[in-house]
């Protein structure tokens, strides 16, 4: 099976990269002009999405587990130092979890977007605890609105990136990862290709079953 990858991407948890990959592509066309990455990380989808920008702002909080050289500014995502409509999109990908205050996050993205232009968002749902003890909150679909709402963006849809098989297949790896040391580690690489891949294909299968999910992807829109 043929997959998309970026520097995030595993043995074990591949397939969560290439759904991640596929949901930034499918919203490119949406993230132009000057855009704010807010909680960059190691900013894995800024090559997607380069042919779309004109700038590319890269902002961190300066608790983060990797190191700050590839930041362009840090800051806290729900005190951003930047003046009103200074953005025409945002992204942030896997960070509203290790948001204490998602309503101000929202707040200050809205505030520093200017008028149509667009927030793209990735948070987890079923996932286990990660960036310790940075992590929060697990957003369902319905929390997802209330909250953009709550901030007053027009919910443009909100995407279950995955179904069941993928995600319990997801949880299984990281648990057995867990145990895998030395030659171990790569004697289950052919488990964990094989493993994730069934899953997808069970996944395109029941593809109308998503109230189990690993990740959701929100396009939201400042009118």
């Amino acid at each position: 099976m043929f997959y998309k990858k970026n520097s995030n991407s595993r043995f074990h948890n591949w397939i969560i990269h290439h759904k991640l990959i596929c949901s930034v592509q499918r919203n490119a066309e949406h993230i132009t002009g000057k855009v704010l990455d807010a909680g960059c990380g190691k900013a894995p989808y800024k090559d997607i999405l380069k042919k779309h920008y004109s700038e590319y702002i890269r902002l961190d909080h300066i608790n983060i587990d990797h190191e700050l050289s590839g930041v362009d500014i840090v800051a806290n995502v729900t005190s951003l130092p930047f003046k009103d409509s200074s953005f025409d999109s945002i992204v942030s990908f896997q960070v509203m979890e290790h948001v204490p205050e998602p309503k101000e996050f929202l707040r200050e993205g809205f505030r520093v977007l200017k008028q149509g232009g667009y927030l793209l968002l990735s948070t987890p749902f079923m996932w286990g605890e990660h960036e310790s003890p940075y992590d929060y909150y697990r957003y369902t679909r319905y929390g997802l609105r209330y909250l953009a709402e709550q901030a007053e963006f027009e919910v443009i849809n909100i995407v279950a990136e995955t179904g069941f098989w993928v995600m319990s297949v997801l949880r299984f790896n990281y648990w057995i990862n867990n145990f895998a040391k030395g030659p171990l580690k790569y004697l289950l690489i052919p488990l964990f290709y094989l493993n994730q891949s069934i899953a997808s294909l069970m996944d395109k299968i029941f593809s109308s079953y998503t109230l189990d999910t690993a990740v959701f992807t929100t396009l939201l829109k400042k009118q």
